[in-house]
């Protein structure tokens, strides 16, 4: 039997989002503007209850150890307001630095509300338990707000349905079968009704079908039913009407279909988890004014082209950065399987110089892969997209020589990184037998290729990584190999690799200042997280 939440939930310790912005500020004074380590620290959390006590915006009864503190955190972390850094502190995201700032405090509120999906950081996070089931791919609110949109369900849907039904959806593709069984209940007797309840509740929670087990159900969910239902009325996109049901009126009908499907555009499904918790919660934390479009932003599809522009995805789902390609360049690929009119089309509206978004389908896509010459290829698409230029398994300067290195990246008009891209899972050990062979091989075979210096070396894995003092016995030995050389280098999960691509993307960082971060990453050092790659550039 699986212990893990079949049904959705949200931290409420309030329930009204117009309050979101004042347990922020209170967050802010009890960590002493989030200066002061969170994880693990009772007496902060419990300082954390003490000051929304005094706020207002808690009852005085303080926990003993500060439980009431963490669940308000919670919350904040949940709406991506906040996240825990590798340091154990809090850290405001630039959705959360808005509402301290009083900037756009509704449509930064709102924004959230509407880009909450399960999974996300926080709900991965080991404090979280029980976790969702692993195939949950939602976006609740805005799940919400189109199952009410629907000439099908006359514009409403009642708190009981939404207990019953949509708490149920795991995926945003189930919004026609969650449609289909509303119908059905709403023309059944009261006795079918009842019967269908207690089936609901015996499938999704183990319980044994009774009228008590269907009372329970309700009475467990009934509350984060009406949590979604006063989140979803904070978006103005729907209308929550106490005591009745969630309605859309007449009047708010088309704009409401508009405006979903402009978010659909703009703010994607989200599988920035796969790169760090920190990552998802910083880019999902982006406020209204800083957040980047989704490389698929212009592109608003109707519903008879929603089966190609899936399979446009899926043909491009091995670059990181697609508004730097070329039309000429994504109409080719794109030919594989469409029409050149088709490919044509999309192409013209995916490129787009203006600016570059991280392709959300290139994240799983990347992290996920089981092939390793695929996986070479596409560590050699992010570093282009980084900036560098790159060649994929060049032949080495020496003559006759056999050795091949993966990937070589141009620096600079003097000196060349050679990089190899390990798929080792669960971990990549960088042993002494292969630290010898990149030392006395790899690094002499290349020096000189086209007149340039190996300045640097690297390996990208899949997965985790060991050996990383082996990195020190490469310098020692190419500085035999390679007479009055002093070459070092580094280890990188794929993971943080790609978050490196993301975070630079999302602050707008231009291409030379990326290219000189990355490299100041080769100090004979591993890294398998962006914070540490970051934090290598102030060391």
């Amino acid at each position: 039997m699986s212990n893990e939440r079949k049904v959705w939930f949200i931290t409420r310790p309030e329930r009204d989002p117009k309050f979101h912005e004042d347990a922020l500020r209170s967050l802010q004074t009890a960590t002493n503007n989030f200066t002061e380590k969170w994880s693990g620290e009772r007496a902060l959390h419990k300082r954390y209850e003490e000051v929304l006590a005094n706020d207002g915006l808690k009852r005085q009864n303080i926990s003993n150890d500060g439980s009431g503190g963490r669940t308000w955190a919670a919350m904040l972390r949940t709406f991506c307001y906040v996240y825990i850094d590798n340091t154990g502190k809090l850290k405001p995201t630039k959705a959360g630095l808005a509402l301290l700032a009083g900037e756009n405090i509704r449509k930064n509120v709102a924004k959230q509300i509407l880009t909450l999906q399960i999974p996300n950081a926080y709900f991965l996070d080991s404090g979280f338990r029980p976790k969702f089931e692993p195939d949950f791919h939602i976006r609740p609110a805005r799940f919400l707000i189109r199952l009410v949109n629907q000439k099908e369900l006359d514009y409403y849907i009642t708190k009981e349905e939404i207990v019953f039904f949509a708490l149920t959806a795991r995926q945003d593709n189930e919004l026609l079968s969650v449609t289909e069984k509303i119908k059905q209940f709403r023309a059944m007797d009261a006795f079918a009704k009842e019967e269908m309840k207690k089936q609901i509740a015996a499938d999704f929670e183990h319980r044994e079908r009774s009228d008590k087990a269907a009372r329970d159900f309700s009475a467990a969910h009934g509350d984060v039913a009406h949590t979604f239902m006063m989140l979803c009325d904070y978006t103005e996109l729907a209308d929550y009407v106490r005591g009745d049901a969630l309605r859309i009126p007449a009047e708010k009908q088309a704009s409401t279909a508009q405006k979903l499907a402009e978010l659909d555009a703009r703010y994607p499904f989200s599988k920035r988890y796969l790169i760090s918790p920190e990552r998802f919660a910083e880019h999902a934390g982006l406020d209204v004014d800083s957040y980047k479009a989704s490389s698929y932003g212009s592109i608003i599809p109707a519903s008879n082209s929603a089966k190609s522009l899936r399979m446009v995805h899926q043909l491009l789902a091995d670059y990181p950065l697609i508004q730097t390609m070329t039309e000429e360049e994504i109409t080719n690929i794109l030919k594989q399987k469409l029409t050149e009119r088709e490919a044509q089309k999309y192409a013209a509206l995916l490129a787009d110089p203006h600016y570059s978004a991280l392709n959300e389908d290139f994240v799983e896509s990347y992290l996920n892969e089981e092939n390793d010459r695929t996986f070479e290829d596409k560590t050699a698409e992010v570093l282009k997209a980084v900036g560098f230029d790159v060649e994929l398994r060049p032949k080495s300067a020496g003559e006759n020589v056999q050795t091949q290195i993966e990937i070589l990246v141009h620096t600079d008009e003097e000196n060349i990184c050679i990089i190899d891209a390990k798929m080792y899972r669960p971990k990549f050990p960088l042993s002494a037998n292969l630290a010898s062979h990149m030392g006395s091989e790899y690094l002499p075979n290349y020096q000189g290729y086209k007149g340039k210096n190996v300045s640097s070396f690297g390996y990208v894995t899949v997965s985790e990584w060991s050996g990383e003092r082996n990195l020190k016995k490469i310098t020692e030995k190419a500085s035999v190999t390679i007479p009055g050389s002093n070459i070092q280098g580094a280890l990188i999960t794929a993971n943080a690799l790609l978050g490196f691509l993301d975070y630079c993307l999302d602050n707008e960082i231009e291409i030379e200042e990326r290219k000189r971060l990355l490299l100041s990453c080769f100090t004979n050092k591993g890294y398998r997280t962006v914070a540490d790659m970051l934090r290598s550039d102030n060391q």
